[in-house]
Protein backbone atom coordinates (compact mmCIF):
# COMPACT_ATOMS: atom_id res chain seq x y z
CA UNK A 1 0.00 0.00 0.00
CA UNK A 2 2.36 2.72 -1.36
CA UNK A 3 2.16 6.46 -0.12
CA UNK A 4 0.36 8.70 -2.25
CA UNK A 5 -0.07 12.78 -2.13
CA UNK A 6 -2.44 14.75 -1.20
CA UNK A 7 -4.79 16.17 -3.67
CA UNK A 8 -4.69 19.35 -5.14
CA UNK A 9 -8.13 20.89 -4.36
CA UNK A 10 -7.59 23.99 -2.86
CA UNK A 11 -11.29 23.79 -0.46
CA UNK A 12 -9.39 20.21 1.10
CA UNK A 13 -6.16 21.08 1.43
CA UNK A 14 -7.32 23.88 3.55
CA UNK A 15 -9.25 21.72 5.29
CA UNK A 16 -6.53 18.87 6.04
CA UNK A 17 -4.44 21.86 6.72
CA UNK A 18 -6.63 22.41 9.26
CA UNK A 19 -6.98 19.00 10.54
CA UNK A 20 -3.22 18.81 10.49
CA UNK A 21 -2.86 21.65 12.42
CA UNK A 22 -5.50 20.96 15.66
CA UNK A 23 -3.41 17.41 15.44
CA UNK A 24 -0.02 19.05 16.02
CA UNK A 25 -1.34 21.50 18.74
CA UNK A 26 -2.22 18.62 21.09
CA UNK A 27 -6.48 18.85 20.87
CA UNK A 28 -6.30 14.90 20.41
CA UNK A 29 -5.85 12.60 23.59
CA UNK A 30 -5.75 8.72 23.84
CA UNK A 31 -8.07 8.76 26.54
CA UNK A 32 -11.48 6.96 25.19
CA UNK A 33 -13.42 4.24 24.82
CA UNK A 34 -11.33 1.44 22.92
CA UNK A 35 -8.31 3.63 23.34
CA UNK A 36 -9.54 6.48 20.64
CA UNK A 37 -9.91 10.09 21.30
CA UNK A 38 -12.48 12.23 23.72
CA UNK A 39 -15.14 12.46 22.04
CA UNK A 40 -15.40 16.12 20.09
CA UNK A 41 -16.05 18.21 17.40
CA UNK A 42 -12.29 17.54 15.50
CA UNK A 43 -12.50 13.99 16.07
CA UNK A 44 -16.33 13.22 15.67
CA UNK A 45 -16.98 16.01 12.74
CA UNK A 46 -13.60 17.38 11.65
CA UNK A 47 -11.81 14.91 10.75
CA UNK A 48 -14.15 12.46 9.48
CA UNK A 49 -15.93 14.86 7.48
CA UNK A 50 -12.61 16.01 5.71
CA UNK A 51 -11.46 12.20 5.25
CA UNK A 52 -14.72 11.91 3.51
CA UNK A 53 -13.95 14.59 1.02
CA UNK A 54 -10.31 13.43 0.43
CA UNK A 55 -11.11 9.88 -0.06
CA UNK A 56 -13.63 11.33 -2.93
CA UNK A 57 -10.99 13.25 -4.32
CA UNK A 58 -8.68 10.30 -4.78
CA UNK A 59 -11.41 8.27 -6.12
CA UNK A 60 -12.02 5.98 -3.10
CA UNK A 61 -15.26 4.60 -1.95
CA UNK A 62 -16.48 7.06 0.51
CA UNK A 63 -20.58 7.41 2.01
CA UNK A 64 -22.47 10.01 3.37
CA UNK A 65 -24.88 7.78 4.40
CA UNK A 66 -25.03 7.49 8.77
CA UNK A 67 -23.24 5.14 10.39
CA UNK A 68 -25.13 1.81 11.97
CA UNK A 69 -23.86 0.75 15.18
CA UNK A 70 -22.15 -2.12 14.07
CA UNK A 71 -20.16 0.65 11.65
CA UNK A 72 -19.35 3.07 14.57
CA UNK A 73 -17.70 -0.04 16.81
CA UNK A 74 -15.88 -1.72 13.52
CA UNK A 75 -14.42 1.70 13.40
CA UNK A 76 -13.50 1.64 17.16
CA UNK A 77 -12.38 -1.93 16.90
CA UNK A 78 -9.88 -0.98 13.86
CA UNK A 79 -8.37 2.01 15.84
CA UNK A 80 -6.21 -0.38 18.01
CA UNK A 81 -4.98 -2.05 14.56
CA UNK A 82 -4.53 0.72 12.82
CA UNK A 83 -2.33 2.83 15.30
CA UNK A 84 1.16 2.59 16.36
CA UNK A 85 1.81 2.32 19.88
CA UNK A 86 1.37 5.84 22.08
CA UNK A 87 4.81 6.32 22.10
CA UNK A 88 5.84 5.87 18.71
CA UNK A 89 7.28 8.60 17.36
CA UNK A 90 5.25 11.87 17.51
CA UNK A 91 5.31 12.39 13.64
CA UNK A 92 4.47 9.04 12.66
CA UNK A 93 1.41 8.66 15.02
CA UNK A 94 0.13 11.93 13.32
CA UNK A 95 0.32 10.25 10.19
CA UNK A 96 -1.10 7.08 11.10
CA UNK A 97 -4.00 9.02 12.68
CA UNK A 98 -4.57 11.17 9.71
CA UNK A 99 -4.49 8.00 7.72
CA UNK A 100 -7.08 6.66 9.84
CA UNK A 101 -9.74 9.32 8.87
CA UNK A 102 -8.32 8.91 5.53
CA UNK A 103 -7.55 12.40 5.27
CA UNK A 104 -4.37 10.79 3.92
CA UNK A 105 -3.85 6.89 2.22
CA UNK A 106 -2.47 4.31 4.16
CA UNK A 107 1.43 4.70 5.10
CA UNK A 108 3.45 2.20 3.61
CA UNK A 109 4.79 -0.33 5.84
CA UNK A 110 7.38 0.53 7.98
CA UNK A 111 8.93 -2.85 9.53
CA UNK A 112 11.33 -1.15 11.67
CA UNK A 113 8.51 1.02 13.86
CA UNK A 114 7.43 -0.64 16.90
CA UNK A 115 11.22 -1.99 17.55
CA UNK A 116 12.36 1.90 17.22
CA UNK A 117 9.49 2.79 19.36
CA UNK A 118 10.70 0.31 22.49
CA UNK A 119 14.06 0.83 21.74
CA UNK A 120 13.99 4.67 22.03
CA UNK A 121 14.62 5.33 18.38
CA UNK A 122 15.90 6.14 15.82
CA UNK A 123 12.85 8.59 15.25
CA UNK A 124 12.79 7.50 11.54
CA UNK A 125 12.93 4.51 9.63
CA UNK A 126 11.08 2.43 7.10
CA UNK A 127 11.90 -0.29 4.48
CA UNK A 128 13.36 -3.59 5.36
CA UNK A 129 15.48 -2.42 8.54
CA UNK A 130 16.67 1.00 6.72
CA UNK A 131 16.44 3.91 9.55
CA UNK A 132 16.99 1.33 12.31
CA UNK A 133 20.73 2.29 13.66
CA UNK A 134 21.83 1.24 16.66
CA UNK A 135 24.72 3.91 16.50
CA UNK A 136 22.21 6.75 15.84
CA UNK A 137 19.94 5.39 18.45
CA UNK A 138 22.67 5.35 21.12
CA UNK A 139 23.71 8.47 19.69
CA UNK A 140 20.16 9.88 20.48
CA UNK A 141 19.02 8.24 23.08
CA UNK A 142 22.29 7.56 25.15
CA UNK A 143 20.63 6.56 28.58
CA UNK A 144 17.75 3.99 26.76
CA UNK A 145 14.61 4.31 27.87
CA UNK A 146 14.39 0.64 29.61
CA UNK A 147 16.26 -1.20 32.37
CA UNK A 148 17.27 -4.51 30.75
CA UNK A 149 16.64 -6.71 27.31
CA UNK A 150 14.55 -9.09 29.09
CA UNK A 151 11.95 -5.97 29.89
CA UNK A 152 12.24 -5.51 26.14
CA UNK A 153 11.07 -8.95 25.35
CA UNK A 154 8.15 -9.09 27.57
CA UNK A 155 7.01 -6.04 26.35
CA UNK A 156 7.09 -7.43 22.88
CA UNK A 157 5.19 -10.60 24.62
CA UNK A 158 2.74 -8.19 26.11
CA UNK A 159 1.83 -6.37 23.38
CA UNK A 160 1.19 -9.31 20.79
CA UNK A 161 -0.79 -10.67 23.24
CA UNK A 162 -3.00 -7.48 23.78
CA UNK A 163 -3.77 -7.51 19.90
CA UNK A 164 -3.93 -11.46 20.30
CA UNK A 165 -6.90 -11.09 22.46
CA UNK A 166 -9.05 -8.16 20.52
CA UNK A 167 -8.99 -10.51 17.60
CA UNK A 168 -12.26 -12.27 18.36
CA UNK A 169 -14.43 -9.15 19.43
CA UNK A 170 -13.28 -7.45 15.60
CA UNK A 171 -14.07 -10.33 14.14
CA UNK A 172 -17.29 -10.80 15.62
CA UNK A 173 -18.06 -7.02 14.54
CA UNK A 174 -16.67 -7.60 11.11
CA UNK A 175 -18.92 -10.59 10.52
CA UNK A 176 -21.79 -8.64 11.59
CA UNK A 177 -21.16 -5.70 9.63
CA UNK A 178 -20.78 -7.84 6.31
CA UNK A 179 -24.11 -9.93 7.08
CA UNK A 180 -26.09 -6.30 7.03
CA UNK A 181 -24.17 -5.13 3.85
CA UNK A 182 -25.07 -8.63 2.37
CA UNK A 183 -28.88 -7.35 3.03
CA UNK A 184 -27.94 -4.14 1.80
CA UNK A 185 -26.72 -5.23 -1.36
CA UNK A 186 -30.20 -7.70 -2.01
CA UNK A 187 -32.36 -4.71 -1.10
CA UNK A 188 -31.03 -2.63 -3.84
CA UNK A 189 -32.88 -4.34 -6.36
CA UNK A 190 -35.95 -4.94 -4.73
CA UNK A 191 -36.90 -0.85 -2.92
CA UNK A 192 -39.00 1.42 -4.68
CA UNK A 193 -38.11 4.93 -5.88
CA UNK A 194 -34.31 4.40 -5.37
CA UNK A 195 -32.56 6.82 -7.14
CA UNK A 196 -28.51 6.59 -8.51
CA UNK A 197 -27.64 8.98 -5.68
CA UNK A 198 -29.07 6.21 -2.82
CA UNK A 199 -27.71 3.43 -4.90
CA UNK A 200 -24.55 4.72 -5.57
CA UNK A 201 -24.14 5.78 -1.84
CA UNK A 202 -25.16 2.41 -0.73
CA UNK A 203 -22.73 0.62 -2.79
CA UNK A 204 -19.75 2.93 -1.30
CA UNK A 205 -20.55 2.24 2.31
CA UNK A 206 -20.36 -1.48 1.57
CA UNK A 207 -17.07 -0.95 0.29
CA UNK A 208 -15.68 1.83 2.75
CA UNK A 209 -16.65 -1.43 5.53
CA UNK A 210 -14.71 -3.56 3.26
CA UNK A 211 -11.45 -1.27 3.23
CA UNK A 212 -11.78 -1.34 7.03
CA UNK A 213 -11.52 -4.61 6.86
CA UNK A 214 -9.59 -5.47 4.53
CA UNK A 215 -7.15 -2.60 6.05
CA UNK A 216 -6.98 -4.24 9.68
CA UNK A 217 -5.90 -7.33 7.91
CA UNK A 218 -3.15 -5.66 6.21
CA UNK A 219 -2.66 -3.99 9.85
CA UNK A 220 -2.38 -7.40 11.12
CA UNK A 221 -0.18 -8.56 8.41
CA UNK A 222 2.09 -5.70 9.38
CA UNK A 223 1.91 -5.87 12.79
CA UNK A 224 3.46 -9.66 13.10
CA UNK A 225 6.56 -8.57 10.68
CA UNK A 226 6.84 -5.78 13.06
CA UNK A 227 6.68 -8.06 16.03
CA UNK A 228 9.03 -10.40 14.21
CA UNK A 229 11.74 -7.62 13.34
CA UNK A 230 11.60 -6.97 16.71
CA UNK A 231 12.33 -10.05 18.13
CA UNK A 232 14.76 -11.31 15.82
CA UNK A 233 16.87 -8.41 16.39
CA UNK A 234 16.50 -8.39 20.00
CA UNK A 235 18.22 -11.89 19.62
CA UNK A 236 20.86 -10.31 17.56
CA UNK A 237 21.45 -8.16 20.32
CA UNK A 238 20.90 -9.80 23.31
CA UNK A 239 19.37 -13.42 23.31
CA UNK A 240 17.59 -14.06 26.19
CA UNK A 241 15.38 -16.65 27.74
CA UNK A 242 12.36 -14.09 27.27
CA UNK A 243 12.98 -14.80 23.67
CA UNK A 244 10.84 -18.18 24.28
CA UNK A 245 7.31 -17.68 25.11
CA UNK A 246 7.17 -14.24 23.45
CA UNK A 247 7.81 -16.00 20.08
CA UNK A 248 5.35 -18.83 21.47
CA UNK A 249 3.30 -15.84 21.53
CA UNK A 250 3.98 -14.75 17.77
CA UNK A 251 3.49 -17.75 16.49
CA UNK A 252 -0.42 -18.37 18.20
CA UNK A 253 -1.58 -14.87 17.15
CA UNK A 254 -0.13 -15.59 13.31
CA UNK A 255 -2.23 -18.56 13.74
CA UNK A 256 -5.12 -16.55 14.56
CA UNK A 257 -4.73 -13.85 11.91
CA UNK A 258 -3.96 -16.27 9.16
CA UNK A 259 -7.51 -17.91 9.80
CA UNK A 260 -9.12 -14.24 10.08
CA UNK A 261 -7.62 -13.96 6.80
CA UNK A 262 -8.92 -16.78 5.47
CA UNK A 263 -12.28 -16.46 6.20
CA UNK A 264 -12.82 -13.07 5.37
CA UNK A 265 -14.72 -11.94 2.48
CA UNK A 266 -14.81 -9.16 0.10
CA UNK A 267 -17.81 -8.33 -2.31
CA UNK A 268 -16.62 -8.08 -5.71
CA UNK A 269 -17.67 -4.65 -6.44
CA UNK A 270 -15.52 -3.01 -3.94
CA UNK A 271 -11.94 -4.79 -5.66
CA UNK A 272 -9.85 -3.83 -6.11
CA UNK A 273 -10.05 -0.97 -3.24
CA UNK A 274 -10.09 -3.52 -0.55
CA UNK A 275 -7.06 -6.04 -1.88
CA UNK A 276 -5.88 -8.34 1.28
CA UNK A 277 -2.73 -8.91 1.97
CA UNK A 278 -1.12 -12.77 1.84
CA UNK A 279 -2.27 -15.57 3.90
CA UNK A 280 0.68 -15.39 6.57
CA UNK A 281 2.09 -18.11 7.76
CA UNK A 282 3.99 -19.26 11.42
CA UNK A 283 6.89 -19.91 11.96
CA UNK A 284 10.01 -19.98 14.51
CA UNK A 285 12.38 -16.99 14.86
CA UNK A 286 15.26 -18.44 13.82
CA UNK A 287 15.15 -20.82 10.66
CA UNK A 288 17.83 -22.84 8.99
CA UNK A 289 17.84 -22.81 5.49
Amino acid sequence: MARHPLPSNPSLRAACGLATALLLGGCISTTGDFGRPQPGFTNDVLLPFTGMLAAKARGEPSSSYALTEDEKVLRNRAWNFLMPENDAPRGTWMEHNLAFHRILPPRSQDVTLYHRTIMGGPQFGGGRGLGDSPNLRAITSPGGNFRSLTSRYNRVRDSIAADHALIPYFKLVASQVRQADHIRLQSLGHVRYLTEEHRAEAIARVCENAIIIARVNWAFFDKAEQYRYSLEHLIVEGPEREAIPAERTLMAFERDIAGFRKDAVIPPQCLPEAEMPPVITPRPLVRKY
